[in-house]
C-alpha cells in the first residue's frame, strides 16, 4: 500500500479547512477537491486511504467516510 505521510497530511488539511460546515456540504466539497485534482491526491488514492483507516474509526466517523467513498 502506497500511503505516505504527505498524502495523509493533505487529507487532514482538507478536513480542517471545512470545519464547521454541514456534513453533506463538507463531503461534497472534499469529493470535488479530490476529483478535480485540487486536493493533491487522486480519487483512487483517496479511496485506498479511506479503506485503510475505516476499521480504526468509530461508528460516526465510519459513516461519514463511507458517504465520501460513495461520492467518489
Amino acid at each position: 500500500m502506497d500511503i505516505n505521510k504527505d498524502n495523509m497530511e493533505k487529507m487532514a488539511r482538507l478536513f480542517n479547512n471545512l470545519e464547521g460546515k454541514p456534513e453533506d456540504q463538507v463531503i461534497r466539497e472534499i469529493a470535488h477537491l479530490i476529483k478535480s485534482g485540487q486536493a493533491g491526491i487522486t480519487p483512487a488514492k483517496a479511496k485506498q486511504m479511506i479503506k485503510t483507516i475505516l476499521p480504526m474509526m468509530d461508528s460516526n466517523q465510519r459513516r461519514k467516510l463511507e458517504k465520501l467513498l460513495r461520492v467518489l
